[in-house]
């Protein structure tokens, strides 16, 4: 009750919901500090309820990219307010692009806040004796996160400001928060948690989460995850869903995989075999399924008719859909194409021409292959024996592989 605390972006949902946590544990002064001068109308609201609960707080608009304004404001603390005791760095920026598309403005955004902001907190405080120095991190820097390579890495800084401060002897603890639900930045935007849902990260109360945060901060943590995980569902958060193998021990496979085709879709080789008005059918309703997963839609309220950019596709999305329409269909197609489609009619055409045209050249080298055996007296193996070639040939030594080559040029000739 005699200390401050300072949350450090703490006009935020996620930042005011700390705010009235800390006040209920029995913290008498808080400072809340934010760029912008004016807080919201929420934020406000939220400050009334906090004094007439019997706290003091003070907001202070800062810019904690900047160290003399930092400076300030732990200068202030100590002239005006009790002793400061509890630093949380909860500020954030983000801003999403694909690293083909990161420009170095869109990097600087992101980064200055997390890292800038960090590295003057730690600095402007370290003589103080603090009790707490607790940072707000994301799982983005322990999963990686596919079009989050700046906000990935402006995390990962934070967590290593936390070791490098408890090898200095001083107080930190940092916290990888996974899907808040109730507040913050993707309780204001139900596409994106939608999608996180569907990749098996599920959500969890602002209650789960001040619970966690008490019991690392009463257990000395370095570090903690808030995450809550669907391992059946969970791929990792990149576009390709090539899992990590540092975490492939706690998937728990059921046989079936999130957005990806069911028992009653058809295989690329099930679709060579197709009619050609069977084969468009059939991958029209593929894309309805998957496209309708990427956007939280069921397939039947799909209209095909309209554009994808209008239905709300972004580029992280186009991304995933044409990994997925590859490694299903084996046809290669430009995101480009997708994100000028004028519907998934058009994007079905666009992939069973491709597919067609694959197919027919594919029947062609095979003929121009076996007419080039026919004349130069190659046989061709069988399959039993090019599979038991192919098997033994990882174990053979250089000198054995060299025979066989020799061997295989004298049929020839």
């Amino acid at each position: 009750p005699n200390s401050t605390f300072w949350i450090a972006g703490g006009l935020g949902g996620f930042g005011l919901e700390i705010a009235r946590w800390l006040v209920s544990r029995g913290v008498r002064s808080l400072v809340l500090s934010g760029r912008s001068l004016t807080p919201s109308t929420a934020a406000k609201q939220a400050m009334v309820e906090l004094q007439q609960g019997g706290c003091r707080v003070t907001h202070l608009p800062t810019d904690i990219t900047d160290a003399a304004q930092v400076r300030s404001v732990v200068a202030m603390i100590a002239k005006d307010l009790p002793p400061l005791r509890g630093v949380l760095h909860t500020a954030m920026v983000l801003e999403d692009k694909l690293l083909t598309d990161l420009d170095d403005d869109t990097l600087q955004r992101v980064l200055r806040p997390k890292i800038l902001g960090g590295w003057n907190l730690h600095q402007q405080t370290q003589h103080l004796p603090l009790d707490y120095f607790i940072l707000f991190s994301s799982l983005s820097s322990v999963f990686g996160h596919a079009g989050q390579a700046n906000y990935a890495a402006a995390n990962a800084f934070l967590d290593s400001l936390a070791y490098h401060r408890r090898a200095l002897g001083l107080p930190a603890t940092v916290m990888n928060w996974g899907h808040l639900g109730e507040v913050g930045y993707l309780a204001e935007r139900e596409q994106l948690g939608k999608r996180l849902e569907r990749q098996g990260v599920l959500s969890f109360s602002v209650k789960q989460a001040t619970d966690c945060l008490a019991y690392a901060l009463q257990n000395h943590e370095l570090q903690a995850s808030v995450l809550r995980i669907d391992w059946s569902l969970w791929r990792g958060l990149g576009v390709t869903q090539r899992v990590s193998p540092r975490f492939a021990h706690l998937l728990r496979d059921n046989g079936s995989t999130a957005g990806t085709a069911s028992d009653d879709w058809a295989s690329a080789d099930g679709l060579r075999n197709m009619a050609a008005a069977e084969r468009a059918e059939m991958v029209e309703k593929m894309l309805r399924v998957k496209t309708g997963n990427l956007l939280g839609s069921s397939a039947e309220e799909l209209p095909v008719d309209r554009a994808l950019l209008e239905l709300g596709l972004d580029s992280l999305m186009a991304v995933e859909l044409r990994n997925w329409i590859e490694r299903h269909l084996e046809v290669n197609l430009p995101i480009a194409s997708l994100m000028r489609s004028e519907g998934l009619t058009h994007v079905s055409m666009l992939v069973c021409n491709e597919f067609r045209k694959k197919h027919e050249s594919s029947l062609d080298q095979a003929d121009e292959l076996h007419a080039d055996r026919a004349e130069n007296g190659l046989s061709e193996l069988s399959e039993s024996q090019a599979a038991a070639l192919l098997e033994r040939l990882p174990n053979l030594g250089t000198e054995e592989v060299s025979q066989l080559l020799s061997q295989m040029l004298e049929e020839r000739h």
